[in-house]
């Protein structure tokens, strides 16, 4: 049986659009044995979105959104069977997709799980909702596809919040948690196992990086070095907790100069770059420290060279970051406890938007005067 919805149903990118989005009344399939129903109070946009709405040769039509967060209205008979701790009407968070029986699954990195493509991207076959019998709309984006106020849901992606949290309003907040800021802030604690002696420097204060800057703040980092073009940016890491900014557009010096001097010359212990810009990226591995840490959060399709002889000298780590390598099912109900006691202070960082607004959401978005919007359904 299926259902009417609402989705936003992004298309085929124009050459002048990288946003090519409607928003549509569609219908919606029954889902399958391991899958819920949820019905969606709030989804994030993130930048993942944006990059797949753009890329041109890509599938479309299809819904995007993998920052939902609503109610569950349906369970597959499958979880019902196996005696889950899901009940129809459980507030949940929406996050990624992973098998949970591969090598990475099982030993607790199921951000890095061996099907992560095939269950967040590809969705061959994966039409979820119609227009007209004649035009399918491709869901499963990131098991989710949350821009609309239903959702066919992987159970896996399904974070249970019942009895954490307290009123809709508050579900509707969190939403980012499944992807944002989870990424941001797990890549601090999580994956690059951030210490109070470590200098951390972040590049790019979008939703990502300002979640860092907080949890950088919670661990006691010795310094917290934030890095952006956008002053308003650069003056909002500063009230949640960075100890120096840098602003790109006004430098004396480089990049690598100005880090050094806020680090006693010596660079940061732990660099994290989040724009993806390559030009960036190689002068934050060049100011990484002696046996320092680089993790990557952007996307891009470039090559990064290496001078490998530096490289090996200095006995830095570069890596990269899925999800901040955090187990959503532990980590969200940690940032919640940290929003709780005033230390994640999420509510600086968002601004909600209804449906028929979301390409001023996006607008907003790229013109950095909302860090964090968020669809209201």
């Amino acid at each position: 049986m299926q259902l009417n919805c609402r989705a936003i149903v992004s298309y085929e990118p124009m050459s002048n659009e990288s946003w090519n989005a409607k928003l549509q009344d569609v219908s919606i399939r029954d889902i399958r044995p391991d899958e819920c129903l949820v019905e969606v109070v709030a989804s994030g946009i993130c930048h993942t979105d944006l990059g797949i709405a753009s890329r041109p040769g890509s599938v479309f039509p299809r819904v995007l959104g993998h920052e939902g967060a609503g109610y569950i209205r349906k369970i597959g008979s499958e979880l019902c069977a196996a005696e889950t701790n899901l009940k129809e009407g459980d507030p949940v968070l929406l996050s990624i997709a992973f098998c949970g029986s591969c090598p990475s699954c099982r030993s607790g990195h199921p951000s890095y799980c061996y099907d992560a493509y095939e269950l967040n991207f590809a969705h061959p076959g994966s039409h979820t909702y119609t227009q007209d019998p004649s035009l399918p709309v491709v869901g499963g984006f990131f098991g989710q596809s949350s821009l609309g106020n239903l959702a066919v849901v992987n159970a896996s992606c399904i974070v249970n919040l019942s009895g954490i949290v307290q009123s809709r309003e508050e579900l509707q907040l969190f939403a980012p948690l499944g992807c944002g800021f989870q990424t941001g802030a797990g890549t601090v604690s999580k994956l690059g196992k951030a210490q109070p002696e470590d200098d951390v420097a972040i590049i790019g204060l979008g939703g990502v990086g300002l979640a860092g800057v907080m949890a950088a703040k919670i661990i006691g980092c010795r310094r917290i070095i934030a890095v952006d073009r956008i002053p308003e940016r650069l003056a909002l890491a500063a009230e949640l907790g960075a100890t120096h900014v840098v602003h790109t557009g006004e430098l004396a010096t480089s990049l690598p100069d100005a880090v050094r001097l806020a680090t006693d010359g010596i660079g940061p212990s732990l660099t994290i770059d989040t724009t993806g810009a390559l030009p960036i990226i190689k002068e934050a591995l060049e100011m990484t420290s002696v046996l320092g840490r680089m993790i990557l959060l952007g996307m891009s399709k470039d090559s990064l060279e290496i001078d490998m002889t530096k490289f090996k000298l200095a006995g830095r780590s570069l890596l990269g970051s899925v999800q901040g390598d955090a187990i959503p099912s532990k980590y969200i109900p940690q940032m919640i406890a940290w929003y709780r006691e005033g230390k994640f202070p999420i509510e600086k960082l968002v601004r909600f938007y209804k449906p028929e607004d979301h390409a001023v959401a996006v607008q907003d978005m790229k013109a950095g005067t909302a860090v964090k919007p968020i669809i209201l359904w």
